[in-house]
């Protein structure tokens, strides 16, 4: 077998030599080369740009169910086109199992749908909340206007908002404040089914219902705004676990459940027993403590009243609280620390002058 060298292959470019160049054809050859690398380095550079933002693009929490994802405090981005959405974003609020969250741009708010990325409401209201029985609440120059799931507007005239702390609907109903501080209940079609004449109206959702007081009278309403109880009450509170609490001007306190059923006529907290110092010593030296046959009683509110030896109540619960001074006479205090003052009483509950 044969073999042959390969002939070296001439690798060299043939171009006039410099000294065959006129110096305007140098002039343009090595401008149009600084031309060329100028061009490839930003080609270099916003390639190397494009990259950098499509990877701080993609980073950021997953929203809604088509995949969008929202890069915090920046923008919503689409990983599936390339495209942002929405940029210069402050803040998104996500409310839980919702697919309509809170936009604040540029110090205003809009709701946006977290599947499209797009807003349903104009990005010009200056308070929001989240979206609750189907209804969603933001208020705009001190008015409020309420919206439905696809950016309707329920009310084009806006209610007074009045600088209420928590606007939400519960059960169809929202406790609304009027000018005058008066409230009242409107239904999700911004109707008043309350008329705004009561002094408050809470929400206790534990138990579905409505405490309110309407002049001289506290009503507690059912969710269905039937009345569970109704009297001349200095007030009246709904506690969690026990019932309803009524309290009389005299501090006397009754137990309803949460039907209005009365369970109890009188309640109390806790009682004591009153003892006072003899100022005598015994056989060992210690101070003689005596019992005066009287008890304090310590009411929902810790409010304290005086009872005879029998537990009949002699005194409304008016004191911060009694101590026995001997055995038929009690100092009882109204003020706390400071402003500490207080009465005498006797063991029948009667003023000593």
């Amino acid at each position: 077998m044969s073999t042959q060298t390969p002939k070296k292959r001439n690798w060299a470019i043939n171009l006039p030599t410099l000294r065959h160049m006129t110096f305007k054809q140098i002039i343009l050859i090595f401008g149009s080369a600084i031309i060329l690398i100028a061009l490839t380095h930003a080609a270099i550079g916003t390639s190397s740009s494009s990259k950098k933002h499509l990877k701080n693009a993609i980073y950021g929490e997953e929203i809604g169910n088509n995949g969008l994802r929202y890069k915090h405090g920046d923008h919503i981005y689409n990983p599936k086109t390339g495209k942002i959405l929405i940029d210069s974003i402050a803040w998104l609020h996500i409310p839980y199992g919702d697919s309509i969250g809170i936009l604040a741009k540029n110090g205003k708010r809009a709701y946006i749908n977290l599947n499209t990325g797009k807003t349903i409401t104009p990005l010009n209201y200056d308070k929001a909340w989240e979206f609750n029985n189907e209804r969603g609440i933001m208020v705009k120059d001190d008015s409020i206007y309420i919206f439905k799931p696809d950016g309707e507007l329920v009310n084009p005239v806006g209610l007074k908002y009045n600088g209420q702390y928590e606007l939400l609907f519960y059960r169809g109903k929202l406790a609304l404040k009027i000018a005058d501080k008066k409230v009242g209940l409107i239904d999700t079609a911004a109707q008043w089914i309350l008329q705004p004449v009561y002094t408050y109206i809470k929400t206790e959702h534990q138990h579905n219902l409505y405490n309110t007081k309407l002049d001289e009278q506290c009503i507690v309403y059912n969710y269905e705004l039937d009345t569970v109880l109704i009297g001349n009450y200095k007030e009246i509170a709904i506690d969690w676990s026990e019932g309803i609490i009524a309290t009389e001007h005299n501090g006397i306190q009754h137990l309803f459940d949460y039907k209005g059923k009365l369970i109890y006529e009188v309640i109390f907290q806790d009682i004591r027993e009153l003892t006072y110092n003899t100022m005598r010593l015994d056989s060992d030296g210690k101070e003689i403590w005596e019992s005066t046959e009287c008890y304090a009683y310590i009411d929902y509110n810790d409010k304290e009243g005086l009872m005879d030896k029998n537990y009949k109540v002699l005194t409304p619960p008016l004191f911060h609280d009694i101590k026995a001074k001997g055995k038929h006479i009690f100092f009882a205090t109204f003020g706390e620390y400071h402003d500490k003052f207080g009465t005498l009483i006797d063991n029948h509950g009667k003023p000593i002058r």
